[in-house]
């Protein structure tokens, strides 16, 4: 066995903690199943994306964990389903560009957007750009579930 390639502490003064450091302390994964994760990822592919693709994680407890650590709400539109009066506010093509969909419209007009990737810091801006200046609320919900809701949404 391979001693583990990180030292995991490392990662616990970080203001945001990075999702593998998360994904140990919650004990979804084990040193050996981050390690396999990091090195077997895909050319761009995310940290959660490889350990969904490997099986060894769940793609809600990757969103769940994200979410967390982003410091919002998961949501799971699958359930919750999205609000029309908001879905239209940004066009297919923008949603998918953004990997995200408004959901709701709240009367205080914030808009509440589910997000696959709540870490990508040039994400807020664009939204709030595309949403005409609308505050904007992140959610975090599953890759499959935005798929999902942006074919049934956008008919």
């Amino acid at each position: 066995m391979q001693p583990a390639r990180l030292d995991y502490a490392f990662f616990d003064n970080e203001p945001r903690s990075h999702l593998g450091a998360l994904l140990l302390r919650k004990g979804l994964v084990t040193h050996e199943e981050l390690d396999r994760a990091l090195a077997e990822r895909e050319h761009s592919e995310l940290l959660g994306e490889a350990l969904c693709r490997l099986r060894i994680c769940f793609e809600n407890d990757i969103a769940r964990v994200l979410a967390e650590q982003a410091n919002v709400d998961y949501v799971d539109i699958a359930i919750s389903g999205v609000d029309p009066r908001a879905v239209y506010m940004l066009s297919k093509r923008e949603a998918q560009e953004m990997h995200a969909i408004p959901v709701r419209l709240h009367p205080d007009q914030t808009v509440s957007v589910a997000v696959a990737d709540p870490t990508d810091d040039a994400l807020l801006p664009k939204l709030k750009l595309a949403l005409h200046g609308h505050d904007v609320r992140l959610l975090v919900t599953t890759p499959s579930a935005l798929r999902a809701a942006w074919a049934t949404a956008y008919h």
